[in-house]
C-alpha cells in the first residue's frame, strides 16, 4: 500500500514537473514584437475588443515550426523545475532567501525591457497597450521561473565547490591518476610559470596572425598625439600651449607615451613603425598573460580548489575575448591587467593579515602599490576604483585589529592598505595638478562625464522640438548645437551628440542648461528614462548578438585612416603563415560568436550578470571577504554606465569585468584554510599523502 502511494506521488510529481517545464519554456518563447493585423484577421476576420487582444496574445506564441523546440526545451526543464519548485522539505531551506527571487526578477525585467529596446528602441513593446502589457507579463513570468532555476543551481554548485575546498584531498591513501598528477604539476607545483607558458602557446596564433597588433581609432589617435600630428582628440580642445605639445588627457598620457614611444623606438632601431607597434603588442601580450598567471598562483596560495582554478584557466584559455584583446592596442587592456593584479593583491593582503602578515612581504607590497598606480594611470577616473577596493580591505584589517587573533598582522595590513591609497591619491594629484599642466598636457573635456544628460536632451529635442521656447533653445544652444543634436542622436552611442559640445561654455552656461534639463525632465520623465535605457540596455540584455568591432579587417581600415597615412605606413605582414593564422583565429572567434551557447561569452551581459550573481551569493552566504573583489568590479560597472557607448556597440567597456569574473568565481569558492596552503598541501587524516601533491610556488 505504501509503495503504491509513493508511486502515485512520484507520478504526480513527474507530471507536475513536466507541466511546469513546458509552461516555463512556452512563456519564455513569447514574441514581444508587434503582431500583424493580417495574422489576427486570418484567425477571426471581424475580431474586436477583448477578442482581438486575446488573439494578438495567442499569435505571439510559437507556431507549428517552433513547437517541437518548445516541447523539447520544456521537457529538459522538467527535472530542474521539480528540484527548485517541487523540492522536498529537506531541500527547501537552501533554496530560500531573497536573493534567489530578487536576482531572477531583475534578470526577467532586463530580458523583457531589453527585448523592447532592441526591437523598437523604446519601451513600447512593454507599455504600448493592453496586449503588449499582457505579453510582457507572460514573458516576465517565464524568464523569472527560468532564471530562478539557474540561480538556485548556481548557488548549489558554488556551495559544493566551497565544501570541497575544506574537504580532505581525494587522492589520500591512493595513487592519483596520470591526469591528476599532471594537473597537480601544472597548477600546484608551478602555478605561475606553466599556466603562463600554456596561455602564451595557445594564444601565439593571435599574436602572429594579427601582427603587428589590432588597431582601433584610439590607437591611431594616441600615436598621432605622441608625434605631435593633427588628430581628432586634440583638435576640439582649447590646448594649454599648442606650441609646446598637443598631448591631452582625453587618453591617459601614460598609455599614449607607452604606445608612442614603442612606435618611435621601432622607427629609430629598425626603421619600421610596424616593428614598433609589434614591440608594444608583445609587451602588452606578456603583461596580460602574467596577470592571469599571477591570479592563478595567488588562488593556489589562498587554498582555492584546483578544479576551480582549472575552470577559470580553461575559460580564459578558450574564449576568444581574452586572446583577441591581448593583442588589441588600447588602454583598456593594460587597465584590465593592472586591475586584475590589484584585486589579486588585495585578496592576498586580506588573507595575510590573519597570520600576522607573514605571507604578505615586500614584493607583495610593491605589486599592490604598482597595480594601484597602474589602474589610475591607465584609465581616467580610476582613482575611485582603487578606493573601492582598498576601503573594504582596510575595513577588514581594522576589524581584525580590534579583536581576536593576529592583531599585529591586521594593523600592518591596515597600514599597507591606507598607505597604498594615500600614495595613489598623491601621485594622481601631483600629475594632474602640477606635472601635466607644467608639460602643457591639456585636461580632457568636461563633456566626457555628461553623456547621460546630453543623450536625454537630444532625445527630448528630437521628440519635442516644436515645444521648446526661445529661452530653452538658447540655454541648450550655449552648450550643445541645438540644430544638430536631434538629427545626430544615436540611441546606442552619445559621441555624435557630445561632439557638438561647446568647449567655451562657461559655468553659468552649464548651470542654465541644467535648469532647462531639469524642467524638461519634469515634463517628460519617460523620454529621459528611455534615453538612458537605450544607451545602456545591452549591458544587461543577454539576447542581443553584439557585433565584434575589433577584427583584422577593421584594423587594416584604421591603418589606412586618412589622418594616419600621411605620416605612417602601418600594415599587416603579407606572409602566408600570417594570413593563415589570421583566418584561423577569425574562424575561432566567429564560431564562438555565432553558436547558440558560446555567443554569450562574447556579450557584456554575461559578465555583468556574473557580477550580480556573485554579489547575491556573497550576501546569501555572508562572505564579507568578497567585498575586496566585488567593490572594484561594481565601481568599474558604474563608471562604464556613465560612458558614451552601449555594450551592443563596443565590448571593450565591459572587458575589465570579463577579465575579473572567472577569477572572482574561483575566489568565491576558496576554502577557509590558512594562507599559503592549497588543498593538495593538506595532510591526510589517515595514511600517507598521495604522491604528486606538492607545495605551490609563490604567486
Amino acid at each position: 500500500m505504501e509503495r503504491q502511494l509513493a508511486s502515485k506521488r512520484d507520478t504526480r510529481r513527474t507530471l507536475y514537473a513536466c507541466l511546469l517545464g513546458l509552461l516555463c519554456a512556452l512563456l519564455v518563447s513569447v514574441d514581444l514584437a508587434p503582431v500583424p493585423t493580417k495574422a489576427v484577421e486570418a484567425l477571426w476576420p471581424h475580431a474586436t475588443g477583448a477578442v482581438y487582444i486575446a488573439l494578438e496574445v495567442l499569435c505571439s506564441f510559437p507556431g507549428r515550426e517552433g513547437s517541437l523546440l518548445v516541447v523539447a526545451f520544456g521537457l529538459l526543464l522538467a527535472r530542474p523545475a521539480a528540484t527548485v519548485y517541487l523540492g522536498r522539505d529537506a531541500d527547501r531551506p537552501r533554496m530560500r532567501g531573497a536573493s534567489t527571487w530578487v536576482v531572477p526578477a531583475l534578470f526577467a525585467l532586463a530580458m523583457v525591457f531589453g527585448r523592447s529596446f532592441d526591437v523598437a528602441g523604446s519601451a513600447e513593446l512593454v507599455c504600448g497597450g493592453i496586449s503588449e502589457g499582457i505579453k510582457a507579463a507572460l514573458s516576465f513570468i517565464g524568464w523569472l521561473l527560468l532564471a530562478r532555476i539557474g540561480i538556485v543551481y548556481l548557488f548549489r554548485l558554488l556551495d559544493r565547490a566551497r565544501a570541497a575546498a575544506d574537504a580532505e584531498p581525494t587522492g589520500c591513501g591512493a595513487r592519483p591518476s596520470p591526469a591528476s598528477r599532471a594537473a597537480a604539476f601544472v597548477f600546484d607545483r608551478h602555478p605561475f610559470a606553466l599556466p603562463a607558458a600554456l596561455l602564451a602557446l595557445a594564444w601565439l596564433p593571435c599574436l602572429i596572425g594579427y601582427a603587428p597588433g589590432l588597431f582601433m581609432w584610439d590607437t591611431g589617435t594616441q600615436i598621432l598625439q605622441w608625434f605631435g600630428h593633427p588628430n581628432n582628440a586634440s583638435s576640439y580642445l582649447n590646448l594649454i600651449d599648442p606650441g609646446t605639445t598637443i598631448l591631452t588627457q582625453h587618453h591617459p598620457p601614460l598609455t599614449t607615451a607607452l604606445i608612442g614611444s614603442c612606435v618611435q623606438l621601432g622607427m629609430a632601431l629598425w626603421g619600421s613603425e610596424n616593428a614598433g607597434a609589434f614591440l608594444f603588442t608583445c609587451l602588452q601580450f606578456t603583461a596580460v598573460i602574467c596577470s592571469y598567471a599571477h591570479a592563478l598562483a595567488a588562488l593556489a596560495r589562498i587554498g582555492c580548489p584546483r578544479a576551480a582554478r582549472m575552470a577559470a584557466f580553461a575559460f580564459v584559455l578558450v574564449v576568444p575575448v581574452y586572446s583577441n584583446y591581448a593583442v588589441l592596442i588600447t588602454k583598456d587592456v593594460l587597465f584590465a591587467a593592472a586591475l586584475l593584479l590589484f584585486v589579486t593583491q588585495l585578496v592576498l593582503l586580506v588573507r595575510a593579515q590573519r597570520t600576522e602578515g607573514a605571507a604578505f612581504g615586500g614584493r607583495d607590497i610593491a605589486l599592490l602599490a604598482a597595480s594601484a598606480l597602474g589602474i589610475t594611470l591607465t584609465r581616467n577616473g580610476a582613482l575611485a576604483i582603487a578606493a573601492a577596493g582598498i576601503v573594504p580591505a582596510a575595513l577588514v584589517c581594522l576589524r581584525g585589529s580590534r579583536r581576536g587573533e593576529a592583531r599585529t598582522g591586521a594593523r600592518r595590513g591596515l597600514r599597507i592598505a591606507l598607505g597604498t591609497l594615500g600614495a595613489a591619491v598623491a601621485v594622481n594629484v601631483a600629475l594632474t595638478g602640477i606635472v601635466y599642466p607644467a608639460l602643457g598636457i591639456t585636461p580632457g573635456s568636461r563633456r566626457e562625464v555628461l553623456s547621460i544628460p546630453f543623450q536625454q536632451t537630444a532625445r527630448y529635442v528630437r521628440e519635442h522640438e516644436g515645444e521648446l521656447s526661445r529661452e530653452e533653445r538658447d540655454a541648450i544652444g550655449a552648450v550643445l548645437d541645438i540644430d544638430a543634436i536631434g538629427v545626430a542622436y544615436n540611441p546606442n552611442k552619445s559621441d555624435a551628440v557630445k561632439n557638438t559640445f561647446n568647449e567655451d561654455a562657461t559655468a553659468e552656461d552649464l548651470a542654465a542648461y541644467f535648469r532647462v534639463w531639469a524642467s524638461e525632465f519634469a515634463r517628460d520623465p519617460v523620454c529621459y528614462l528611455e534615453a538612458t535605457a537605450a544607451n545602456y540596455y545591452a549591458y544587461f540584455y543577454a539576447g542581443h548578438a553584439s557585433s565584434w568591432s575589433y577584427t583584422s579587417d577593421f584594423s587594416r581600415e584604421v591603418m589606412d585612416w586618412e589622418m594616419l597615412t600621411p605620416y605612417f605606413s602601418f600594415s599587416a605582414p603579407d606572409h602566408p603563415v600570417v594570413r593563415a593564422l589570421d583566418g584561423l583565429c577569425t574562424l575561432w572567434r566567429t564560431a564562438f560568436q555565432k553558436l547558440p551557447l558560446t555567443t554569450l561569452t562574447m556579450q557584456a551581459a554575461l559578465y555583468c550578470w556574473g557580477l550580480i550573481a556573485l554579489t547575491a551569493y556573497a550576501a546569501h552566504t555572508r562572505q564579507g571577504r568578497m567585498a575586496v573583489v566585488l567593490a572594484p568590479m561594481w565601481a568599474v560597472l558604474l563608471i562604464t554606465l556613465i560612458g558614451p557607448c552601449n555594450a551592443a556597440t563596443y565590448f571593450r567597456y565591459a572587458y575589465p569585468l570579463a577579465v575579473l569574473v572567472p577569477f572572482a568565481f574561483a575566489y568565491a569558492v576558496s576554502g577557509a584554510c590558512a594562507p599559503g596552503m592549497a588543498p593538495a598541501d593538506r595532510p591526510c587524516a589517515q595514511g600517507p599523502q598521495a604522491p604528486g601533491a606538492t607545495t605551490p610556488d609563490a604567486a
